[in-house]
């Protein structure tokens, strides 16, 4: 719909106005092919034609050829070819507001419409504009939509404004698509305005549902204690709220940004530093995203857990504590010597474990040996350590056979289950709730 202002005119391309221009252009192509049936006192049924469309741009010339190729198989057989065509170019000419329109005949059936842009020509000018955002997400928007206002203006360049009356639609659909490869999850907004030299189309950028309505940041480490990272949550939280109304779509092809986003803003923390610790993040979008933050420290291992038995009666519960200091004995092989103490609170008894264990360059993955105080025997050791809602198990085994092992699921960020398996017990098995201190 175009409306008359003084020395301006506004177009609007939503989705309503491209409505009313489409019944429009319907009604116009109704009324131009019974004026053309007028030309004519016999009538036939519909006949193959060929139709070319030239002058056009290419977003344009798909919906010309289109109506045109139904206007002329409309019009009766009989007359001459260039008869034909000249009613042809008169049906044109009603309908395709902006342009001089010349119809040549190219034989029984076929038709060239030549289009040419009506008065001087329009210079266009671009305006992109950018969402509301903030921090990374503003920059990461701004990254994506770089060269689109060009992109468009090639698809405007020669353009008549007065035919955006009937090619909107068309319009609206190459920049949806133009910026579906670039800002998946936005949609673009168009409004038209012209002045005296120049017309200047605004593009502006609404999400698209689903969006994401909170971020739920989640901390594991095998190196640190879950309390002295536990106070990241709320701050983490406070810096990932620029996420929170963002599309999903859109947020899922940035989900390497934002972890890494994440990771330097966890790496800047006072804890972190001072523990030489560092952050490694993983991303999942959803309407509630989840943010997995893994903090490990390149020297120390300290580790606390109070652990709950079910289903024996030799063990019940019992305090832990894991002391490590990683060394750098063989040069790109992780190696750590620690010492584990378990209190156990019925007996009140001690357990002491003084160990060396090395990562055979697998992620996770720990080899290594123990001396155990309370069997004065070396156990060989093998264990996974444990990661947010994933299975882990550990395997040991005494120098005179001895078995003794486990396997777990890390549930939250404080609580693991365990079922183990104890050679030394009356009852073998027994079910495992551990609490991450």
């Amino acid at each position: 719909m175009i409306t008359q202002a003084v020395r301006k005119t506004d177009l609007s391309l939503a989705s309503e106005s491209s409505s009313k221009s489409l019944k429009k252009s319907y009604k116009s192509i109704v009324a131009a092919i019974f004026i053309a049936a007028t030309f004519l006192l016999a009538s036939g049924p519909a006949w193959a034609v060929s139709i070319t469309a030239e002058g056009l741009k290419e977003w344009q010339e798909e919906l010309a050829v289109q109506t045109l190729t139904a206007v002329a198989e409309s019009i009766p057989q009989s007359g001459s070819p260039a008869y034909r065509a000249e009613i042809l170019q008169t049906v044109a000419r009603r309908l395709f507001a902006g342009y001089r329109i010349t119809a040549v005949s190219r034989g029984s059936g076929s038709a060239v419409v030549k289009f040419d842009a009506a008065g001087e020509e329009l210079f266009w000018r671009v305006d992109v504009a950018v969402p509301s955002l903030r921090d990374m997400p503003l920059e990461w928007f701004q990254e994506d939509m770089a060269g689109l206002a060009d992109e468009i203006s090639v698809l405007l360049q020669g353009v008549p404004l007065e035919s955006l009356s009937w090619s909107d639609r068309a319009l609206q659909e190459k920049i949806n698509a133009l910026a579906e490869e670039r800002l998946p999850g936005w949609t673009p907004e168009m409004l038209v305005t012209r002045g005296d030299a120049e017309a200047v189309l605004s593009v502006s950028f609404v999400p698209q549902m689903p969006m994401i309505l909170a971020v739920n940041p989640s901390f594991t480490s095998t190196s640190l204690p879950t309390l002295l990272y536990g106070e990241f949550r709320d701050d983490l939280q406070g810096h990932l709220a620029p996420l929170v109304g963002l599309p999903v779509k859109w947020a899922s092809k940035h989900s390497a940004d934002l972890a890494r986003w994440t990771e330097g803003y966890i790496n800047d923390q006072m804890l972190v530093r001072r523990s030489n610790s560092s952050a490694e993040a993983s991303f999942q979008a959803s309407q509630i995203s989840n943010m997995n933050v893994r903090i490990e420290s390149r020297n120390y291992t300290i580790a606390a857990w109070a652990t709950i038995y079910a289903g024996t009666s030799d063990k019940s519960a019992e305090l832990g504590l894991h002391l490590g200091r990683k060394v750098e004995i063989i040069r790109d092989l992780d190696m750590e010597a620690y010492a584990e103490g378990i209190l156990g609170l019925r007996d009140w008894d001690i357990d002491g474990r003084f160990g060396l264990r090395w990562r055979p360059m697998v992620r996770n993955l720990w080899l290594g040996g123990e001396w155990d105080t309370e069997d004065e025997m070396w156990w060989g050791k093998l264990s996974l350590d444990a990661e947010l809602h994933k299975p882990y198990a550990w395997i040991r085994l005494r120098e005179d056979g001895v078995f003794n092992g486990a396997l777990g699921w890390r549930a939250t960020e404080y609580i693991s289950f365990e079922v183990e398996y104890d050679e030394r017990d009356e009852d073998r098995w027994s079910l495992k709730m551990i609490g991450n201190l």
